[in-house]
């Protein structure tokens, strides 16, 4: 037995017995998502304890085929090793969906996708759904939310998660979104280099507008847009994500201004008793001086936004000052 292969002081099952990689199918793996810090994790583990335990495969068509250890196959064959401690069972089809998912169970080595796509294999083996709870123990309802995972997603955002090439937790976040969309915001979440909460961030702006040239805003200015709506402001009412901080607060300050104003109109239409009235007019007298400043400013900058050649709120509504 070579060194690197065992070095802790478990005892090897009798079943167990030298393989070399090169002899391992993967074809199972295709339930498989690596991720390249799982693999740089295992690397090290396997650089510092040794192959601890023996991965699991079953004999078919005079081959043998990996059910567990796709990891630490991956890290192996990357560090240079020839072989790895096997232990072959004798498993049919069902039963080696059944395998990979309990034997990878306790130590939640699987993302939820990766569950999605063993489910997926037992649905098309001509399981029913409660058959397949029965053998996985779990519960129908977990089982049909598993399947309907990878039934959401683009296959080609499916197949960047199982190459690698993009988190799977990423792509959970997309599949809210419809397949074509899933596509166009999976595209700039890749080129941005952006993490899973940032994404989800990102589908929750795209959902809460419809205006396309928002949505060109996001598809091309991704940070931007993410720095200038912040999660507390995008969990509350929907706010255009092309206005930085400044835009925002004149924005919250103008729909308080007009809902006040709006008020304020209702409560004038019956005027106050007279002996009142003495008392509010200093009142009164302050807040039409503020108001009549508020108006020469909005259109002032109506104005400015007009000679730019703007096109926005303000510069529609220029006649507020007139």
């Amino acid at each position: 037995m070579s060194p690197w292969m065992v070095t802790s002081d478990r005892a090897i099952p009798e079943t167990s017995r030298s393989v070399s990689i090169a002899n391992l199918g993967t074809t199972l793996g295709r339930t498989r998502c690596p991720q390249p810090a799982q693999l740089a994790r295992m690397r090290q583990s396997l650089l510092s304890h040794g192959q601890l335990m023996p991965v699991v495969a079953v004999q078919e068509d005079g081959r043998l085929e990996l059910v567990d250890g796709f990891k630490r196959r991956a890290a192996a064959a990357q560090m240079g090793w020839t072989e790895l401690w096997v232990s072959v069972r004798k498993l049919d089809s069902c039963a080696q969906w059944t395998a990979m998912l309990t034997l990878n169970r306790t130590s939640g080595s699987l993302s939820a996708l990766e569950e999605a796509l063993i489910l997926r294999e037992l649905s098309r083996s001509g399981l029913q759904q409660i058959e397949i709870a029965q053998m996985v123990g779990r519960h129908k309802s977990w089982v049909s939310r598993r399947i309907g995972l990878v039934e959401r997603l683009h296959p080609e955002i499916l197949e960047w998660v199982r190459t690698g090439m993009m988190p799977a937790g990423t792509a959970r976040r997309l599949m809210v979104l419809p397949a074509g969309n899933q596509l166009e915001l999976a595209a700039v979440t890749s080129q941005a280099d952006l993490t899973t909460q940032e994404t989800e961030l990102l589908v929750s702006l795209w959902q809460k507008t419809s205006d396309p040239e928002i949505r060109r805003f996001l598809l091309t200015e991704p940070r931007r847009a993410l720095h200038n709506a912040r999660p507390e402001v995008a969990a509350s009412s929907p706010v255009d994500p092309r206005l930085g901080e400044q835009g925002r607060r004149i924005l919250r300050a103008l729909q308080i201004l007009r809902g006040i104003a709006f008020r304020l109109i209702q409560l004038l239409q019956s005027a106050p008793a007279p002996s009142e009235r003495n008392l509010l007019d200093r009142e009164m007298a302050e807040t039409a001086d503020a108001l009549t400043r508020a108006l020469e400013a909005l259109g002032s900058t109506a104005r400015s936004g007009e000679s730019a050649g703007k096109k926005g709120p303000t510069a529609t509504r220029t006649s507020i000052a007139s």
